[in-house]
């Protein structure tokens, strides 16, 4: 059965998940989209939510730009309101947190050269946070989800993340293992701007 035909199948009431086929499995579920890895292959399909279509044809536009980059996954393809790209093997920098995988300085350099690198195409990197940036399990790094490269607004969330990173993480006596409560009350204190960064 081909990709387009097990979209059909994907039934979203809003952004609540009704039905899909037994031949995706969900890996991630953001604001817009939600993301099934087609089983037994590389490709992960983004499937946007009603409201939304328009974003696959945006987000296939920036992948078109970034022309299969080491930095960022494959992308193979897009249909009405999809888009088929690679299914990234790894973990996020989230779940690093959340594993006590560290985060080295080398991954944080990775992921300055791949936006870097998208700035040069003249695209504009925002929502880079946490779940956006994977360590695979070679040990790459790769940032997905650039449906938000297109904005006008220069988004602060890098920057701040790499302030906290090198003032605070990269410390001896910092853990590098935290819980979800505790990590999700950090991004809500952030995004309240209560945060002193």
């Amino acid at each position: 059965m081909d990709v387009q035909t097990l979209v059909k199948e994907v039934v979203f009431h809003d952004s609540q998940i009704i039905h899909i086929p037994s031949s995706f499995e969900l890996i991630g579920k953001g604001r817009s989209a939600s993301v099934f890895r087609l089983r037994e292959t590389d490709l992960a399909v983004k499937v946007f939510y009603p409201g939304c279509e328009k974003l696959a044809e945006i987000e296939a536009g920036v992948y078109e730009k970034l022309d299969n980059h080491d930095f960022f996954p494959a992308f193979y393809g897009k249909g009405d309101h999809f888009i088929v790209m690679e299914y990234v093997e790894g973990i996020t920098f989230y779940e690093c947190l959340v594993t006590g995988v560290p985060i080295t300085e080398d991954m944080i350099e990775r992921v300055d050269a791949a936006l870097d690198f998208a700035c040069h195409l003249g695209l504009n990197p925002s929502d880079t946070h946490l779940k956006n940036m994977m360590l695979t399990h070679d040990g790459q790094v790769k940032v997905i989800d650039v449906v938000r490269f297109t904005q006008d607004f220069e988004c602060p969330q890098w920057n701040d993340l790499k302030k906290v990173y090198r003032v605070l993480y990269r410390r001896k006596f910092v853990p590098k293992k935290y819980p979800v409560f505790f990590i999700e009350f950090i991004i809500r204190l952030y995004r309240r701007k209560l945060l002193p960064i």
